[in-house]
């Protein structure tokens, strides 16, 4: 039966999907770019790295209100509907949805480590694996009870950082975060090893994915792509993310979303501004005014992206944006491989030199490059290269 099953039809997938996948896709590389160019710890601390002088607050700021968290909440959403849209599938070709399922899982766990460690550290995909191995223990639930469990596994991170702020000894608190304020000297170490070879790159990458998949992880990745998922899965028992919902509702998701959400990350970055970016509070308090704020907004894309999808014209745009969300896997990887080839040393090596505007420059780059040559591969093929690889590799 195995050796039957074929990858989903054009004419069966859930096109608002593969259009709210491709338009996360674009938009991730928005947050992800100051990693890619520039030292890690500019993306908590923007006075360093490309820095906050003249035009680079305002670029700062548009990515602070529109881009960061926001993307990564909607992937993440989208994972969440997806565990329970390939469950669904696997159940009507009658095998095993957990058998697939989990080995997809492992599967893709094996490409975020190789990802973090052989290309970029600041992946993903590893956290996705682990968080839709659990969520998919959840895919039954009521869509009622998926959501206050959403909104439990959300909570999290706020109040450990609340906690961390209020009730740990100030010398304690300097010590944890004194990294948030690294010296010139330890900014140009960390250039100078990413401009250097491959293998030189190699200690600080790892170093760096460690982190990530681990302290960074269990404070606050695992909650929040929990929560997302869980949310992913709610919107789309309730027919919100198949573009079933009149207008009405979808318009009311824009509005909400973007005067709530906007007005919550608003206040966060003027008192991030009037805290001078100091590094407990940024931290501890700052940081959660657009974590909130951020899931508002993601939700008013959401409701942006269904009216687009149910609407009649802009097909040329559609069928574009859809093609990179049917390549969504692949998109993620090669974006990975195009910015660490522009930015670090086994590459063109620029890596630390680009301001805020010309990290856009890059971004239009690639966003031209997956708009072109998405939709040219899958006039030939079915899927994406990585598509293909992961659904082959599941089915054996």
């Amino acid at each position: 039966m195995t050796n039957n099953i074929k990858p989903t039809s054009i004419f069966n997938r859930i096109h608002s999907l593969d259009l709210l996948r491709g338009f996360a896709l674009l938009g991730i590389l928005i947050m992800n770019i100051v990693s890619f160019s520039h030292v890690g710890i500019g993306y908590l601390n923007p006075t360093l790295g490309a820095g906050l002088e003249g035009y680079n607050s305002i670029l700062h700021g548009f990515s602070y209100l529109f881009a960061d968290m926001r993307f990564m909440s909607l992937f993440s959403i989208l994972f969440g509907a997806g565990v329970l849209l390939f469950a669904e599938n696997a159940e009507r070709k009658s095998i095993s949805a957990a058998k697939y399922h989990y080995k997809r899982m492992a599967l893709l766990l094996i490409f975020g480590l190789m990802h973090a460690y052989l290309i970029w550290m600041g992946d993903i995909l590893v956290s996705y694996a682990i968080c839709g191995s659990l969520v998919f223990l959840m895919r039954k639930f009521k869509p009622k009870t998926l959501l206050i469990l959403s909104v439990v596994f959300f909570i999290v991170p706020p109040i450990l950082s609340l906690l961390t702020y209020f009730f740990t000894p100030p010398e304690v608190l300097a010590e944890t975060f004194a990294f948030y304020n690294a010296t010139p000297a330890m900014l140009e170490k960390d250039i100078q090893t990413m401009t250097g070879s491959y293998m030189e790159q190699m200690p600080l990458r790892i170093e760096g994915a460690i982190e990530l998949q681990t302290l960074l992880f269990f404070i606050e990745t695992f909650w929040r792509a929990m929560s997302m998922m869980l949310l992913g899965m709610f919107l789309f028992k309730t027919d919100v993310l198949n573009a079933k919902r009149e207008n009405g509702f979808y318009k009311k998701m824009i509005v909400y979303g973007l005067v709530i959400g906007l007005t919550i990350s608003g206040i966060g970055l003027f008192r991030s501004y009037a805290h001078n970016w100091e590094g407990i509070w940024v931290m501890n308090v700052g940081h959660h005014y657009n974590y909130i704020g951020s899931v508002f907004v993601a939700l008013a894309y959401v409701g942006i992206v269904m009216l687009i999808s149910k609407a009649k014209s802009l097909y040329f745009f559609k069928m574009r944006m859809q093609a990179v969300g049917r390549m969504a896997f692949t998109n993620y990887i090669g974006t990975s491989v195009i910015c660490t080839a522009i930015f670090y040393g086994h590459g063109l090596g620029l890596y630390g030199q680009f301001d805020r505007l010309e990290q856009w420059g890059v971004i239009l780059l690639v966003w031209t490059l997956i708009l072109i040559v998405s939709p040219l591969i899958l006039t030939k093929f079915k899927q994406g290269p990585l598509e293909f690889l992961w659904r082959k590799l599941t089915y054996l």
